[in-house]
């Protein structure tokens, strides 16, 4: 079998023999893995980008220059645009169980989402918006907004005209 080093020569892995890349995977030049981690097949993650330990990465398109840390599971489905950072221990989800179609996340350019928050299906998080610690972000975030809480409420926006 061919080593993850081979597959990805311009990507860094923290410890290859404890990563998992499964096959048709695309990850971009200059990417830095974490140990255990598993990307699944179909995933598609950008260039420069950081996707820490423990982390679970389903098939799933990354932008450029994103942050996802440690222990976080991106589900399938799920659009991470450029420039955005993904705190610790942040789960997305992509089933709303009431036995219809799935609904993905999409988490747009320039976002901010805290360690431990969890994104509902089908929620869109705006650009440049953050995603306080901890929340349970249950509805759209409007670009520029910052929410907080369980669930997450809009505490600020931008001025207007920015």
């Amino acid at each position: 079998m061919e080593s993850l080093e081979s597959r990805f020569p311009d990507v860094h892995f923290y410890n290859a023999a404890l990563t998992e890349v499964q096959s048709g995977v695309v990850i971009g030049t200059g990417t830095r893995v974490g140990s255990m981690t598993i990307i699944h097949a179909g995933a598609v993650i950008g260039r420069g980008c950081t996707i820490g330990s423990h982390c679970n990465v389903c098939a799933c398109v990354v932008g450029d220059r994103v942050s996802v840390q440690t222990a976080c599971h991106i589900t399938r489905g799920v659009v991470i645009e450029d420039d955005v950072f993904v705190g610790p221990g942040v789960i997305t989800l992509n089933d709303k169980l009431t036995g219809g179609a799935l609904s993905f996340p999409r988490i747009r350019r320039g976002a901010k989402v805290g360690g431990g928050s969890v994104i509902l299906p089908g929620v869109t998080i705006g650009a440049d918006a953050v995603v306080g610690a901890g929340s349970v972000v249950t509805r759209d975030v409007p670009d520029g907004a910052l929410v907080v809480g369980d669930p997450a409420r809009v505490r600020s926006r931008p001025p207007s005209g920015t």
